[in-house]
């Protein structure tokens, strides 16, 4: 009975020692910095190959051996949120940062032109990439009388893959893309675009600017500036766009604001953030909780496994406890 009684003892120390044990001692093994990564970016229209459509991919941020990123070069300019993790803060960012890369003329880290099945691979011949976060970035492209226009996409690499707790260190995407035809005359080939204002600082209206500057980017060079303010009820339209350019908008963005640009339709929504993490403010204590990460999207994503595990051990650290208790209630009588 004794001898009983210490195996339920060191048992029971086990399981102990296990549930506190801290969540990332459970977590998948470290990403392995001296790996290469790669990614093959697919083009299609239905079974339609679009070959000759040409990609650049930039470097947005470094990742570490944990995947904590860390922003490279001239995007440490752009005041961008790079962590957020479900699939539309993805999508935002992506549509953020390209407005900037065209603007300011940033080089990609890698370049090319999808092959005769519509695919084009990542590192290109004499190029190498290592672990980030990575934005793909495509060109307009014409094919059979259609402007294919596609819209520009984040991918983590290597990404977490949870089903099998591993990294995956080459990955693929499908690029996706607004398809149009060609008009036949230039009277035809017309559109509009839009810039929307949107602010999100509840508390902090003191110092909202009174007005901010937007720039609309023809092919990435800025064609105009405008400002938006109260006055024009923060939003303006600018009309009658010749249709075989890209028409893009950015800001000036404000001292102490985050920027989001996302486009929905003609209507690039810009919306600026208050920095609530300024050297003369505290984060808050209770930050709210980010959306679900959609499981199709790579992520630089948590485990859930490791839960799973813990309340196995609660279970049974309950369990070994009452045939414990059942045991001692035996002796006594």
């Amino acid at each position: 009975m004794k001898k009983h009684k210490r195996w339920c003892a060191v048992l029971l120390g086990l399981l102990t020692l296990v549930v506190l044990l801290p969540m990332h001692a459970f977590a998948m093994g470290s990403i392995d910095l001296s790996r290469g990564v790669s990614l093959a970016v697919s083009c299609q229209d239905g079974d339609t190959p679009l070959a000759g459509a040409q990609f650049d991919l930039y470097q947005v941020a470094t990742a570490d051996e944990s995947g904590k990123l860390t922003t490279t070069g001239d995007f440490t300019q752009i005041s961008a949120d790079i962590h957020g993790s479900n699939g539309e803060a993805q999508k935002t960012l992506a549509s953020t940062l390209e407005g900037y890369i065209l603007r300011d003329g940033i080089s990609p880290a890698d370049s090319g032109k999808t092959d005769s099945n519509g695919i084009v691979s990542f590192p290109s011949p004499g190029k190498a990439l290592t672990s980030g976060l990575y934005l793909v970035l495509g060109h307009r492209h014409t094919q059979n009388g259609y402007r294919y226009d596609p819209a520009p996409f984040m991918v983590m690499l290597p990404y977490s893959d949870s089903e099998n707790n591993t990294w995956v260190y080459d990955a693929a995407a499908n690029a996706k893309y607004d398809s149009s035809e060609i008009p036949d005359t230039p009277q035809e080939d017309t559109i509009d675009r839009e810039a929307l204002k949107i602010w999100k600082d509840d508390g902090h209206g003191d110092v909202r600017p009174k007005e901010i500057i937007v720039q609309l980017l023809r092919d990435g060079t800025v064609c105009d500036t405008v400002a938006l303010n109260a006055a024009n009820n923060w939003r303006y339209t600018w009309t009658g766009l010749d249709g075989k350019y890209s028409w893009t908008v950015v800001e000036q963005v404000p001292e102490n604001y985050t920027v989001e640009v996302a486009r929905e339709g003609n209507t690039f929504v810009v919306t600026n953030t208050y920095n609530r993490n300024t050297p003369d403010e505290p984060a808050p204590v209770n930050p709210s909780k980010p959306d679900e990460p959609r499981s199709n999207l790579p992520q630089t994503g948590q485990l859930w496994w490791p839960v799973i595990l813990l309340i196995c051990a609660g279970l049974l650290l309950v369990m070994i406890g009452l045939v414990h208790g059942r045991e001692k209630n035996n002796e006594k009588i």
